[in-house]
């Protein structure tokens, strides 16, 4: 009996709610009779297998559509219930008084017993099926705080600085989701357009080609932020040497020359001091890609980003990049070197990103013994300087 769809029946007529409630089981339904409103709410709270509930319209001290508008306000989809209901006085506002709240259905008596079997059946169908699809979405939803959990328990461990900071997993997973999809488009709409032998004209394959690479191009840098994220510290080892600071900046500058002629940007390099400073250059450099590619998101058309490296202290240079967009509060500046958070979470945004360029260069620059800092104030512009030591560069 415990696996019979079961079906609270509430009548005030004691003869017909009797009559029912012994067709309904011998129709293979396990029924729950209740002789007034009252009861059927008493019933309801103490029974959560009841799926639909049958009830009268007219009856004393709460009609039927009290009752359902009641149980539709109480009972939210994880114990869902479908309300049908009857009535010896059926009319069209009766009907529509049913819709109105929120009934499944609306018999009228006498009734035809096979035909009120059958939209129990469906009622039934419907209010299992509403709470199957609220526990498969609690379930994903667990999983997915899970996944954070044991993601952020794997960073901790690894002793890196960088700890997954929010209280919002779908919106995490919805900004990784549209950053993930949104280079896929033009790599899947190439093989559409060329499907069948269908032929392109020269300029439109090679402007097509063109997004294929930059979407390559993004999944590939995607990839590598996820990699960098995830890989423990003690797995990489730096190669410290020295370079000259001036060749550092010019190979920074070219690594972003495409995107800022794209942008109608400008970039210059400051002279720097002589000498050379001890670090490895690649981590370095891929710090100064993340600084420079948020310095072109920021920046307007027509406008010029600045490097250059400056001493900072006796034992310290400071590689700056500085542009001339909007600049940010004390607050904002905290929040972007939060990972997988941007000033603007929306997936409306101007430019694209995860929100790991600043915390993945923050990490880096503690490896490499310096540090990284963000000056900015709103309407100024942003400096952002990755501070390293000399350390034997003269």
């Amino acid at each position: 009996m415990a696996d019979l769809p079961t079906i609270l029946l509430v009548d005030d007529e004691a003869p017909l709610l009797e009559e029912i409630q012994d067709f309904l089981g011998w129709s293979g339904f396990s029924v729950v009779p209740a002789i007034d409103g009252n009861r059927a709410l008493a019933e309801l709270a103490a029974r959560k297998e009841i799926t639909v509930v049958l009830t009268d319209i007219r009856m004393p001290f709460m009609d039927g559509l009290t009752l359902a508008a009641h149980i539709m306000k109480s009972r939210g989809d994880a114990e869902a219930i479908e309300v049908v209901l009857m009535t010896g006085h059926a009319s069209v506002e009766s009907a529509a008084e049913a819709v109105r709240a929120g009934a499944f259905d609306f018999l009228s008596k006498p009734m035809v017993l096979t035909e009120v079997v059958a939209v129990l059946q469906r009622a039934h169908a419907k209010a299992a099926a509403r709470r199957a699809a609220y526990a498969a979405r609690a379930a994903e939803l667990s999983q997915a705080k899970a996944d954070y959990a044991a993601l952020q328990a794997k960073l901790g461990k690894s002793g890196s600085a960088l700890n997954l900071v929010g209280d919002t997993p779908p919106e995490l997973a919805r900004i990784l989701s549209h950053e993930l999809r949104t280079p896929l488009i033009p790599l899947m709409a190439l093989p559409d357009m060329l499907s069948d032998g269908k032929t392109l004209a020269a300029g439109t394959l090679n402007s097509c080609l063109r997004e294929v690479r930059l979407a390559g191009q993004r999944l590939t840098e995607i990839a590598d932020d996820l990699v960098e994220l995830l890989a423990p510290p003690p797995a990489r080892r730096e190669m410290f040497r020295a370079v000259h600071p001036a060749s550092v900046l010019r190979r920074a500058a070219a690594l972003a020359e495409a995107a800022a002629r794209r942008n109608s940007i400008a970039l210059y390099v400051a002279p720097v001091p002589e000498g050379t400073v001890e670090t490895d250059e690649a981590a370095l450099l891929r710090v100064l890609a993340r600084l420079l590619s948020n310095a072109l998101a920021a920046s307007p058309a027509g406008s010029t980003i600045e490097l250059s490296a400056v001493p900072d202290s006796p034992d310290r240079l400071a590689f700056q990049v500085r542009d001339t967009g909007p600049g940010m509060s004390a607050d904002e500046i905290a929040l972007a070197m939060l990972p997988f958070h941007q000033l603007d979470m929306s997936l409306t945004r101007r430019t694209g990103g995860m929100g790991l360029g600043l915390p993945l260069a923050q990490r880096a620059m503690e490896r490499l013994g310096g540090r990284l800092e963000i000056l900015s104030q709103p309407g100024a512009g942003v400096t952002a300087r990755a501070i390293v030591p000399w350390r034997n560069g003269s």
